[in-house]
């Protein structure tokens, strides 16, 4: 049931057309956001809003591509004129290192570190790094001329820990929790909190290999404590709680919902 946390609220989700971003746009809406649901996949971003809009909220959809700073700033520009300012930003726009590239890159017997190609190091950085700063600055703005905000930035267990076959992918994440942390100190001045969110294994389109491979799915739940993989509500609820009134003195810090994952030393 509703609380209304969010009621009154603006809210804009990159990477909002599946995923935990769907499940992050949802969720704001249910608790009373107005949301943007920008992602590249357009026809994916309205099927989104018009499913908050269904519910009973306001929602709209933009195609934007993180990648383009230009692209970004248009995003925060149109959210601004359409509802008069920007609260709250989720920054769940991200790809893994296997979408990048080729099948089977970095994963033919060599170190992955010598196989993985140029490509697909600056495409997966350019995503989840770049695009992330594209779009923290663009609302950023925003906010420091409105008198504050919170940014939630999606980022990955894989912030802090590496199996050492998806270099680019954990590089990018260690990457995009620095840069919450950077940021969190030079906004704190305009009343900006910027928090992550480094989920563990979720059920997700990105995880679906892994979860359809017996072996890789039982190595992911013998080491999650909780022995299962995540579900996206339960990242959508960490989400709501950092972009929430309920987590005012929270700021440069990192949720894990990963079930425990990260817990073994192993």
């Amino acid at each position: 049931m509703s609380s209304g946390r969010m009621r009154d609220k603006v809210v804009v989700v990159t990477g909002g057309a599946s995923g935990l971003g769907r499940a992050c746009a949802l969720r704001l809406a249910e608790e009373g956001a107005a949301v943007a649901v920008a992602d590249l996949d357009a026809s994916g971003a309205a099927a989104v809003a018009d499913e908050i809009a269904a519910g009973g909220a306001e929602a709209g959809s933009f195609a934007v591509d993180v990648t383009d700073a230009a692209a970004c700033e248009e995003l925060a520009e149109h959210v601004v004129g359409r509802w008069g300012r920007i609260d709250v930003l989720v920054a769940a726009a991200g790809i893994s290192s296997e979408g990048a590239g080729p099948p089977g890159e970095g994963h033919d017997g060599v170190s992955a570190g010598l196989t993985w190609s140029s490509r697909t190091w600056r495409r997966v950085l350019d995503v989840n790094l770049d695009g992330l700063m594209h779009s923290n600055r663009a609302v950023a703005r925003h906010m420091v001329a409105a008198g504050g905000g919170a940014i939630v930035n999606i980022t990955s267990v894989c912030s802090a820990w590496t199996s050492g076959n998806a270099t680019p992918y954990a590089v990018s994440k260690a990457g995009a929790w620095m840069l919450t942390k950077s940021l969190a100190i030079e906004l704190a001045p305009y009343r900006i909190r910027v928090n992550a969110v480094g989920p563990g294994f979720i059920e997700t389109p990105m995880t679906a290999t892994t979860r359809a491979d017996e072996a890789a799915a039982a190595a992911v739940t013998d080491r999650t404590l909780m022995g299962r993989f995540g579900r996206p509500r339960e990242v959508a609820d960490a989400v709501l709680f950092l972009a929430c009134d309920e987590s005012s003195y929270f700021t440069g810090t990192i949720l894990y919902p990963d079930g425990g994952f990260n817990a073994p030393s192993r």
